[in-house]
């Protein structure tokens, strides 16, 4: 089938309470980090980023609605009207990652609840808003984009679906657990990643907005034997490497055409051993495109990534109406990866492209495509 185009985007993060304010503060450096002591701890404070309008105080599903409804209502709202209209007139499925169950926090999420409460806080009945809900942390974010790939396929009369994402490991029942398993970033303690939180969605259409738009490929898919986090020792990133190559192979991309790298890595030695992994296997295709780390300002956002990494792709927009050095996106291409905390990885490709795409050279082209899982 025809890749899917990004219609609207919205997102809810510790810098920005909209897409284009993430985007806009992540291009300026900015960041919410803060600190939290420990409980039983006096001198270990973990470092966190918070978004600031909700209670920190507020956890479970509670904190993930406060997170996600803003960001799903402008997805919807932003970007061209949705084919369903506004009000809505006809549902928009949504396939949505959310943060996997760990065993230190039996019933955390009530995915049920969940369900329920999120189209409520749209005042949207629950049939125009049907959820297919992916527990599995990061990589949950393309298991939901590739389930929104088979969805289309399957139904060719839907014009359009919604792939989000919500994660707070920055929720103060989440923090101990993150101590007690030594991966949360605390001074004089360990060297983890930063606990973060944010949400975001983004509405794939069938037909492209008028102008430069972004198109997303479906993802591949790879593993690792033994969990990445907390092993004393380096993974050789064979799971990156694998799922890097299916994702360019799936758009019929060449590595060399590539002009970006985006990924969820924030300096964790793991993650680092895997990026030098990747790059020393592209290097027969002309080395690894230049790279982009949000999480080195955002922090660790989960089952948030993948849309919101398609939310920033998608903000690059904001170069076509530059007042002084307006810039063309049309044959930009970036591969996006996440590998989040288990043993999973995925991969995919995104490109912006013009109005009226002319014929493909061999190797690049954007024609039909597989639907993989």
């Amino acid at each position: 089938m025809t890749p899917l185009s990004i219609a609207g985007t919205g997102a809810c993060t510790p810098i920005g309470t909209r897409a284009w304010q993430t985007a806009s503060s992540l291009a300026a450096g900015l960041s919410g980090f803060t600190r939290q002591a420990i409980e039983g701890q006096a001198e270990h404070r973990a470092t966190l980023s918070r978004v600031p309008g909700i209670d920190p105080a507020c956890t479970g599903t509670e904190r993930l609605l406060r997170l996600a409804a803003p960001a799903l209502h402008e997805a919807l709202r932003s970007g061209p009207s949705p084919a369903a209209g506004w009000p809505l007139r006809r549902p928009i499925p949504l396939f949505m990652a959310l943060p996997e169950p760990w065993a230190e926090l039996p019933g955390g999420i009530d995915t049920d609840r969940f369900a329920l409460e999120l189209p409520r806080a749209l005042d949207l009945a629950l049939e125009f808003l049907p959820l297919t809900l992916h527990a599995s942390g990061a990589v949950g974010g393309a298991d939901a984009l590739a389930s929104a790939y088979r969805f289309m396929h399957a139904h060719p009369d839907v014009p359009e679906v919604l792939v989000g994402g919500v994660d707070s490991l920055a929720d103060p029942a989440v923090v101990p657990v993150l101590y007690q398993r030594r991966w949360v970033q605390v001074a004089g303690h360990c060297e983890g990643f930063v606990a973060s939180e944010a949400a975001a969605f983004v509405r794939l259409a069938r037909t492209p907005a008028s102008g430069e738009f972004a198109t997303v490929y479906p993802p591949a898919f790879a593993e690792e034997p033994a969990s990445r986090v907390g092993e004393a020792s380096l993974l050789d990133g064979r799971a990156l490497i694998q799922a890097s190559r299916a994702a360019l192979q799936a758009a019929r991309m060449p590595a060399d055409a590539l002009q970006a790298y985006w990924s969820d890595m924030d300096g964790s030695a793991w993650r680092g051993a895997e990026r030098a992994s990747l790059s020393a296997a592209f290097a027969a295709d002309g080395g690894l495109a230049p790279a982009r780390e949000p999480a080195a300002f955002l922090g660790e956002v989960g089952a948030a990534w993948v849309p919101l990494m398609l939310s920033l792709f998608h903000e690059m927009r904001q170069a076509l109406t530059h007042p002084v050095m307006p810039t063309r996106l049309a044959g930009h291409a970036g591969l996006q990866t996440v590998s989040g905390l288990s043993t999973r990885t995925a991969a995919w490709v995104a490109t912006w492209d013009p109005a009226r795409p002319v014929q493909p050279s061999a190797g690049a082209g954007r024609s039909a495509l597989p639907i993989t899982s």
